[in-house]
């Protein structure tokens, strides 16, 4: 008898793990309270501004469909050795289907003016349960200050 409890208790055990999900976790309460509203005076008297603030050296996700699907992990900005700025953002697809992103950057001088027109939308393919790496380099060198990385979901 002991001898048949024992595989059936490791086959219990197995069979335990394969409820176990390797793929990304994705916390998306965090994003949410993540920014603040607009300071500054409101359309109407007495009212605050219905505007959420979009903080420089972000990522903006801007599109509903989408907002509650990707999670933006990390994002990098660094000086290339020609003085461009390269910006990367890593971006897991949350959901259990496969999604396409687009991706496009505005650089920014240091008094807060665009310094170069934004970028094209470049398109990330995310299968289920997956991260893509975002990149974009800067035209201009000794202007760019600052960057901010609008995502949208792919047409």
């Amino acid at each position: 008898m002991k001898r048949l409890l024992v595989p059936a208790f490791g086959l219990l055990l197995l069979g335990g793990c394969a409820s176990l999900d390797p793929a990304p976790h994705c916390d998306m309460s965090r994003v949410a309270g993540q920014r603040d509203l607009v300071a500054g005076p409101a359309m109407v008297e007495g009212e605050t501004s219905p505007l959420k603030e979009m903080p420089m050296n972000s990522v903006s996700i801007t599109d509903p469909n989408i907002i509650r699907k990707l999670y933006v992990r990390s994002i990098a900005a660094r000086r290339t050795g020609t003085g461009t700025v390269e910006v990367v953002a890593q971006v897991v697809n949350c959901t259990d289907f496969p999604l396409n992103a687009e991706a496009r950057t505005q650089f920014y001088a240091n008094d807060g003016a665009a310094s170069e027109p934004v970028s094209a939308w470049r398109r990330l393919q995310l299968p289920a349960r997956t991260s893509n790496t975002y990149r974009e380099l800067s035209l201009g060198d000794k202007t760019v200050d600052g960057y901010m990385i609008e995502m949208r979901e792919g047409k």
